[in-house]
């Protein structure tokens, strides 16, 4: 008999969405009847699994019978557990279990134990794409959009994301279509758990640092990025936190292991120039591996946070913090696509250069016109739409100290 390999075109041809129908209606009758084990894919970033959650939340919103496992990335799944739609976090080790050939058939073990009847992809990784169909998940979910996709998803739905003609978290919704739920755009918001341990945790380090939670409003800055799109200047995140601290706020900066060196030039250019300005400067650098969610206590603390197009960015935005950031104007760059995924659009201020860039994947540089755009967004516009953000969500130093709840 031929391997099931070369055996799956029936299926794929038995799965076209011009033959279906009947096939569809039994798919939806046994979600909603029986207890279905299906994964949820997403082995990438912070910003794009959290971006991912709404699609968590609507799955078992519709179909609650189901037993949903998400598949991610180690440095991620602090900010899963414990979240309501989640039954289990399943962790995709790419350079250490599942590495390599042998690593591959650990992935497809791994999988096949868990008895998946449905996988949802949500990022395509060809390795996982594969593992799925070796591990015996009948019915596979994805976007077609590379070469594997076409051959191990067999309810993919035809996806161009690069053309950037909806926002990244309502592509993943778009893919649910394949199991009967049709949710609206930005009805259901991004979510992320954090524990009570890390909440303490966090609320201790900032104490120790000197800040009081019934002082001046906290304001965080976040000015590091992982290069996936143009980011503000650095001496502008300079300035802009120089001002605040001079305005009397307290102020906390963050950034991971890998940004030590950009924190170190930020102290440097202004900390010599606050010793008598009357709100805090302090510096959280991550050199000591605290998992994710002690970042996202960080930030429950805080009033408001500024942050380029980057992971913390929907960190914040799933925590309800009001939002400033830059976004460039560059197409798969931009805030269209990666934006703060908001119910109320009021409590992000998106600042985006006033230019034409034209330019679809990458910036020209030097050859720009415009370059380089992103200095055109001036300080005194990011303290205008501070002042905005804490008058419509938080206070102004003058006024009380935090917000509760």
């Amino acid at each position: 008999m031929l391997p099931r390999f070369l055996r799956g075109w029936r299926f794929f041809r038995f799965q076209s969405p011009k033959t279906h129908s009947s096939a569809f209606h039994r798919l939806r009758k046994m979600l909603r009847t029986e207890e279905v084990h299906l994964l949820v894919i997403r082995p990438d970033r912070l910003g794009d699994v959290i971006l991912s959650t709404p699609v968590l939340e609507v799955i078992k919103q519709k179909y609650p019978k189901i037993k949903l496992t998400i598949l991610v990335k180690e440095g991620v799944a602090p900010i899963l557990r414990g979240l309501a739609p989640v039954d289990d976090v399943l962790i995709f080790a790419p350079e250490g279990r599942h590495a390599g050939f042998h690593g591959f058939w650990q992935l497809v073990s791994d999988l096949k134990v868990r008895d998946f009847r449905f996988s949802i992809a949500l990022q395509s990784n060809w390795k996982i794409a594969a593992a799925t169909y070796f591990a015996g998940v009948s019915r596979r979910v994805g976007p077609l959009s590379k070469m594997h996709s076409y051959l191990f998803y067999n309810l993919g739905i035809r996806q161009r994301r690069s053309q950037v003609e909806m926002h990244e978290a309502d592509y993943n919704l778009q893919l649910l279509k394949r199991i009967g739920i049709l949710p609206r755009s930005r009805s259901i918001p991004t979510q992320v758990h954090v524990s009570e341990t890390e909440l303490g945790r966090a609320q201790q380090w900032l104490q120790e640092q000197g800040w009081r939670p019934e002082g001046r409003p906290t304001i965080i800055i976040h000015p590091g990025m992982g290069g996936s799109a143009l980011n503000w200047p650095d001496t502008s995140y300079h300035d802009l936190a120089r001002s605040l601290v001079q305005e009397g706020f307290q102020v906390l900066v963050t950034g991971g292991s890998h940004e030590v060196g950009l924190l170190d030039e930020m102290e440097k250019e202004t900390v010599p120039r606050l010793e008598k300005a009357p709100g805090k400067l302090i510096f959280f650098r991550n050199t000591e591996g605290r998992p994710i969610d002690f970042l996202a206590g960080l930030f429950k603390h805080a009033h408001l946070v500024v942050v380029p197009s980057t992971g913390p960015l929907h960190l914040a935005v799933a925590l309800g913090i009001p939002v400033l950031t830059f976004f460039p104007p560059i197409r798969v760059q931009s805030a269209i696509r990666w934006g703060p995924y908001l119910l109320d659009e009021s409590r992000a201020s998106v600042l985006v250069p006033e230019v034409y860039c034209g330019q679809d994947f990458k910036c020209l540089g030097s050859a720009c016109h415009y370059y380089p755009c992103m200095k055109s967004l001036t300080v005194n516009q990011a303290i205008e739409q501070v002042r905005l953000q804490l008058q419509q969500n938080a206070p102004h130093p003058s006024k009380s100290g935090p917000k509760s709840g």
